[in-house]
């Protein structure tokens, strides 16, 4: 099972911030099932580019690695592997943005985006259509389930149509009311997939194993081993689902 949106690399952004912290957290998903990892910090366009970026992220990836050839081998047998990857936040004329290459989950060419929070223009579900006009490289929306409340209906109906994979937090299903709207939301056959968006061992921990078994308990193992395929597909293949 692989967990495509984490923010377990130590010291980069609002998630780990340490790096006894990251291998705890890792040893969390391993015990959830969770045997692939994509670290998945900010990027935020407007506060660095994308070379400091790149640096800040290989020297907390050679933190945690390090720290990992330390441990006994009987503990870094229990470890998940792990891939690079990046939460990048919404940016004008994404089409045109070369360094997208270097921000993809793992080696494919998807990368996960963050949406505004602000209320939603027309002109960005219009740069979106642009983007995937272009063919190069392919959102998914992370979040959803943080918009619901933020921006208009027919404007989350709007980004649906789009036909991009869609990514809901485990959380949502560990919860009686938004388990409720998110049950509803993966049966409408859109290309959902499921990620915990884990940040610390205690406020948004790593739950992606939990909220797996509360969909199988809810919509059949078949549909959950489905929403597991699609996040190890976008992560590791370079082609349209």
């Amino acid at each position: 099972m692989t967990d495509l949106h984490t923010h377990i690399l130590p010291g980069m952004d609002d998630g780990a911030r340490d790096v006894e912290t990251s291998l705890e957290m890792l040893r969390m998903e391993w015990d959830q099932g969770v045997d692939r990892v994509i670290f998945t910090p900010h990027f935020y366009r407007e506060e660095e580019d994308v070379s400091s970026f790149l640096c800040r992220r290989r020297q907390a990836l050679s933190r945690l690695e390090q720290a990992a050839s330390q441990l006994p081998a009987r503990e870094r047998a229990v470890l998940p592997r792990w891939e690079l990857g990046a939460e990048v936040a919404w940016m004008p004329n994404l089409a045109d943005r070369e360094e997208l290459k270097d921000l993809c989950l793992g080696q494919s060419n998807y990368f996960l985006l963050e949406l505004p929070f602000t209320p939603w223009r027309d002109q960005m579900i219009s740069q979106l259509y642009d983007l995937l006009g272009r063919g190069r490289f392919i959102p998914v929306i992370a979040h959803l389930d943080r918009y619901w409340d933020r921006q208009r209906k027919e404007q989350i109906e709007q980004l649906l149509r789009l036909g991009v994979p869609i990514q809901l937090s485990a959380n949502i299903l560990l919860k009686f009311f938004s388990r409720r709207k998110a049950l509803r939301m993966l049966q409408r056959g859109q290309i959902f997939l499921l990620a915990s968006d884990c940040h610390s061992l205690h406020h948004r921990p790593p739950n992606l194993g939990p909220a797996v078994k509360v969909l199988a308990r809810q919509l059949g193992w078949r549909q959950a081993r489905l929403l597991c395929r699609r996040a190890e597909d976008v992560s590791s293949k370079r082609e349209e689902l």
